[in-house]
């Protein structure tokens, strides 16, 4: 009995860990202003990973995202059947003092295989662009974490 546990279990963190699946990830140490130029999603995802209990101690500075969807291969009919999702954020990092820590665009991409119906491809490119800032916020945060150190 205990094997067939331990291979349900291990199929099951398999298929979890293959499709993305991650515990939350949220930076208990750092809190910071956040500067954008305009309204944009990555500026409101990046203030949520922030620990609003602790003093403000960096002013991150986000430029405007630029998201970037191409082809990566086509079907014998000439139809697109895999996109490539990309996603950079230009980011700017100051102390207290307003010099300037990090200056750097963060960038991440993923593929994703077209759908049948163009709702469902709108949804799954939407879902793409959510997962490509949540990593580059993990990046982002482990940065700022390191900084925060300093």
């Amino acid at each position: 009995m205990s094997k067939i546990n331990l291979l349900a279990t291990t199929i099951i963190i398999t298929l979890l860990s293959s499709c993305g699946f991650h515990a939350p990830y949220k930076n208990s140490i750092i809190n910071a202003s956040i500067a954008s130029s305009r309204h944009n999603a990555f500026a409101d995802e990046l203030q949520k990973s922030f620990n609003h209990n602790t003093p403000k101690t960096l002013v991150v500075q986000v430029g405007a995202e630029n998201q970037n969807q191409r082809t990566a291969s086509y079907t014998s009919n000439n139809e697109a059947s895999i996109y490539t999702l990309s996603l950079s954020v230009p980011i700017k990092v100051f102390n207290q003092r307003n010099k300037l820590l990090l200056s750097q665009t963060f960038s991440a991409n993923t593929y994703l295989n077209k759908m049948n119906s163009s709702q469902a491809d709108r949804l799954q490119i939407e879902e793409g662009y959510q997962q490509l800032r949540h990593l580059i916020i993990r990046r982002l945060s482990k940065k700022l974490s390191k900084l925060n150190e300093n």
